[in-house]
């Protein structure tokens, strides 16, 4: 076990990361009020607790969800030993042991300049401290220009501004529309720096000048105040005068549109005085947090909207798990084939093939209101409720009912399904169709094609108590039924290849049938896959803007 000293929480990497001390006891979790607040989902609202023991320090998991883990290990109870690895969720912390020494300087830009006047001599160099807030601001702008973390961008600012200023003590703290003060909208706590030390604080332990704070934020003004106990510009009555301040830097943490903070330094050494310079530096590193601070947040948004694009995938292949990919191959009555190309990664459109028994096959297609993820979970509802209504059905407008009914007791925020469903006796061919609002089915009989089966009712899910009708034909062999979705027949030529004519627009049925025609011979997979290609080329040099769907099923005839 290490021999006592100071104990710090360092997050990130190493002696690079953030700093936070750890008293006697600290309480790390989700919660607003631990002692340190850490954003992760698998973070328990009180995770767990680090205390000074007799012989040490330990850390103890207070009963967490998902645990915690020191080292790659988990613990419950464990004494700890400086540089162990703490881990929450995806959240790594060390333990170090240490003195509360003043932070070491960060990397800096050294800034070297000749000022030749017009005779070609040169002039004097600058002061020294000219040059220390000028290489303070290069520094400055070179830390915050590959920095994304929203905290430690913070750090930064204030650990370099106050070191280039000479400042006693400090803080960031963050705005509201209304003008309130905020901690940080990351971490929950202001970050200050008093005499060289950086503190994570809560907002009730900060004293400042509220009243210049006000002014700044109302006013978008660089205030610097000099022997500020006899200034009279800002109330010294109020906030000035309580704390004894003798002299106040306070600048806008700003974008070009809107003030999201305040930079805040200020002291109550007697001799102490910040200068027009200092406030210039100020200024300067206020501007640059609030750009800073901005491309941070873009930069998460871009992350979270990587993650939820790998979700999506990932919900992609569920999805497809739910429809059919393994067509029979071993009953010469029947060729099937579906496909389903979503506009989105999931979408809403859907098929199934069933076989009902030995002699019989159920079709089916759909398109779910809206796009993405909901309409994706509403098809996969539908898939699952699809094979309870048929089983013991006697007509595929008894399925529709049943299927209607679910929905609308499922429904929610307005959510329908068109949909058509075909049943084939391939013994004689004779089959029995119902259509809720779908789009009719096409029917190819040599290089004559066909539509059947319009629809006799609404979408499902719109109203309970809807009865559709059955529609029978026979199937003779050789011909070949197409079921299909709008994102086929709505598909739209690019803006450059559009005529006046609206109706031009549209791929539309027209186009549908005269490909089909053009293929009276092709199996079903063959068929669909003109038929996507075609749609490809009308719509190129973009893509169809909806779901594309199909489902075919070519009938041989009864080969007893």
């Amino acid at each position: 076990m290490s021999s006592m000293n100071q104990a710090f929480i360092v997050m990130g990497s190493g002696e690079d990361g953030r700093r936070v001390p750890v008293g006697s006891s600290m309480v790390v979790g989700r919660g607003g009020k631990c002692d340190l607040v850490i954003r992760d989902l698998a973070a328990s609202r009180q995770h767990l607790e680090i205390r000074k023991v007799d012989h040490g320090y330990e850390c103890r998991d207070l009963e967490s969800r998902n645990g915690t883990h020191v080292n790659g290990e988990p613990i419950v109870a464990l004494d700890l030993d400086d540089g162990d690895e703490i881990r929450i969720g995806n959240t790594s912390m060390y333990f170090v042991l240490g003195n509360e020494e003043e932070p070491a300087p960060m990397e800096k830009t050294v800034f070297l300049q000749t000022i030749i006047d017009s005779s070609g001599r040169e002039k004097a160099p600058p002061s020294s401290r000219s040059k220390e807030l000028l290489e303070a601001a290069y520094t400055l702008m070179n830390s915050l220009s590959s920095n994304f973390n929203p905290c430690e961008l913070v750090d930064s600012i204030l650990a370099t501004t106050m070191r280039a200023v000479r400042a006693q003590r400090g803080a960031v703290l963050f705005t509201d529309a209304d003008h309130d003060l905020k901690p940080c909208p990351e971490c929950g706590y202001v970050h200050t720096i008093r005499d060289g030390i950086p503190r994570l604080a809560g907002l009730d332990e900060i004293e400042i000048s509220e009243s210049v704070a006000i002014r700044v934020l109302r006013n978008g003004e660089n205030v610097l105040l000099q022997s500020a106990r006899s200034d009279r510009v800002v109330d010294p009555s109020a906030s000035i005068a309580a704390l004894k301040l003798t002299s106040i830097l306070c600048v806008p943490i700003r974008t070009q549109n809107a003030i999201h903070g305040i930079l805040y330094i200020d002291t109550d050494v007697a001799d102490h005085e910040y200068s027009e310079d200092d406030l210039l530096l100020a200024a300067a590193a206020g501007n640059s947090a609030g750009l800073a601070l901005e491309n941070a947040r873009i930069h998460q948004d871009l992350l979270e909207k990587q993650r939820i694009d790998q979700d999506i995938e990932a919900a992609w292949t569920i999805q497809e798990g739910f429809l059919v990919r393994d067509w029979p191959i071993d009953d010469p009555r029947l060729d099937v084939y579906g496909l389903t190309r979503p506009a989105r990664v999931v979408g809403g459109d859907f098929y199934d093939f069933a076989r009902l028994d030995d002699d019989h096959v159920g079709l089916l297609i759909g398109d779910v209101s809206g796009k993405g993820v909901p309409a994706a979970l509403t098809m996969a509802l539908l898939l699952a409720e699809f094979r309870l209504c048929a089983a013991g059905a006697e007509s595929t407008a008894e399925v529709m009912r049943r299927l209607n009914e679910r929905m609308v007791i499922r429904s929610r925020r307005g959510t329908f399904c068109t949909a058509a469903l075909v049943a084939l006796n391939l013994q004689n061919g004779h089959l029995m169709a119902a259509n809720a609002g779908h789009h009719p089915v096409l029917r190819i009989s040599g290089n004559r094609v066909t539509t059947f089966i319009p629809a006799s009712g609404p979408p499902l899910g719109i109203l309970a108590g809807v009865d559709w009708s059955d529609e029978s034909a026979t199937l003779q062999p050789g011909e070949t039924l197409l079921l299909y979705t709008d994102g086929i027949v709505e598909a739209r030529k690019s803006e450059v290849e559009r005529s006046e004519d609206y109706e031009d627009i549209e791929y539309g049925l027209e186009g549908l049938e005269k490909l089909a025609m053009q293929q009276p011979d092709r199996t079903p997979q063959a068929l669909i896959e003109a038929v996507l290609a075609d749609v490809d080329r009308y719509c190129n040099p973009l893509a169809p803007h909806d779901d594309c769907t199909m489902i075919a099923l070519r009938y041989h005839g009864y080969a007893g």
